[in-house]
């Protein structure tokens, strides 16, 4: 799971991380910093940042999807660069 495409939108301070171009079937809203779009099979497609400056809790909200239990190394490279993005 580690290609992704990260997306900055700089005038909303959010971010989007692709990982497939799956079409979404389900939002699940995993902390307040952030949604997980998924697929019909819950395979997950993108993680939306709804801020760039993101606490470090994000990360424990993350981990509890399956896909992303051994992806903790990809998850904080995402949300540095989310926070240097930030200004953070």
């Amino acid at each position: 799971m580690t290609d992704y495409v990260m997306t900055l939108d700089s005038a909303s301070n959010a971010a989007y991380i692709t990982f497939t171009d799956s079409e979404v079937a389900k939002t699940v809203n995993a902390s307040d910093y952030a949604n997980v779009d998924l697929d019909e099979d819950g395979k997950i497609i993108g993680i939306e940042f709804l801020t760039l400056d993101v606490p470090d809790e994000l990360l424990d909200s993350l981990i509890v999807f399956d896909e992303l239990k051994d992806e903790s190394e990809l998850l904080n490279k995402l949300i540095e660069t989310s926070r240097a993005a930030a200004g953070s």
